[in-house]
């Protein structure tokens, strides 16, 4: 069964394709009997080097209900955007390096009227491949951003109740951790250009985040990087992506990464959005690339001892120095 929304999207930054709002476009989901819950929902990123923009540009936004077996059983179908003004619009372009760290988005307000049963649910964005596109930094070229089949499939979330919007802050956000997913395809990016994948894109709630300095000693030994694992890691790996096509080898035993940031000069970093629960936060600082799909076999933490375990508390901020 599909449901169509109009929803109001606060702060728009590109909007595409204008025409007017329609009150018979909106039709209110059957009531079930069991606990509803409001929706609304963010988008934030972790930021990717050598870049200055990365813009996608959504088409529809589907909201993908499970049943016990895991299959979809109802979808909510977001085809139609409404701003303050009024006017309806079919997509809309984000630049997500605008929302990097603890900054969001928001993308749907809870005014928007979207119920969902309490349960879990899979995300699908539709992706405009035309509008979406990367510029780097001392280039004026905008080069383009394709998306496997022209759909971002995220992972399953699970959708509560007691979780709602507090002010402008969405109760639900997808985080990009572009260092992951997004990958530029050969040495030339005006021939391929770059390729977002689901990859390191996820969508999150009831979270916290983690902030910290790393040491002038630290530093001294060259460009810092703070990744981010679980809590149950051991053995600590790079960025890699084994289900990519273009992996070559085995998969290695080490964990990936959760997420990762590269520090400021001043030794300052962030991780916004991370989920309530327990880490593994861990440094390293050298001159070594860290490619995003193979893994290297750097050495993390590095240099030796600098990593440490941590407690993220939803709503609140955890220090984490080196």
């Amino acid at each position: 069964m599909k449901i169509y929304f109009v929803l109001l999207l606060s702060m728009l930054i590109v909007a595409c394709g204008g025409s007017s709002s329609n009150d018979d476009d909106v039709t209110v989901p059957p009531v079930t009997g069991e606990q509803q819950a409001k929706f609304s929902l963010g988008v934030s990123d972790a930021p990717v080097d050598d870049a200055i923009a990365v813009v996608i540009e959504i088409d529809t936004i589907k909201i993908l209900a499970l049943d016990d077996a895991g299959e979809v059983s109802e979808e909510t179908l977001v085809e139609e955007f409404v701003l303050e003004d009024g006017t309806s619009v079919q997509s809309i372009a984000v630049n997500l390096l605008e929302y990097q760290g603890a900054d969001q988005k928001k993308i749907i307000d809870e005014l928007a009227g979207i119920t969902l049963d309490q349960g879990n649910y899979k995300l699908e964005l539709v992706i405009v491949d035309a509008g979406s596109y990367v510029e780097l930094d001392n280039d004026a070229n905008l080069y383009a951003i394709k998306v496997p089949s022209s759909r971002l499939r995220l992972g399953e979330f699970a959708v509560d109740a007691a979780l709602e919007q507090q002010g402008d802050t969405p109760a639900y956000t997808i985080e990009f951790d572009l260092r992951s997913s997004l990958v530029q395809r050969g040495n030339d990016p005006s021939k391929n250009g770059f390729i977002l994948k689901p990859h390191g894109i996820k969508v999150v709630s009831n979270t916290g985040g983690i902030s910290g300095t790393i040491s002038a000693e630290n530093l001294n030994l060259g460009p810092c990087t703070v990744y981010l694992y679980s809590g149950g890691a051991t053995e600590l790996g790079d960025l890699f992506d084994a289900e990519d096509e273009s992996f070559t080898g085995e998969a290695p035993t080490a964990s990936a990464p959760l997420a990762s940031v590269n520090a400021s000069v001043a030794g300052e970093f962030e991780f916004g959005f991370v989920e309530a629960g327990d880490y593994v936060a861990a440094l390293r600082c050298n001159d070594l690339v860290d490619d995003n799909i193979q893994f290297d076999g750097l050495t993390i933490p590095s240099p030796g001892g600098q990593s440490t375990s941590v407690t993220v508390t939803s709503g609140n901020v955890s220090d984490v120095n080196f």
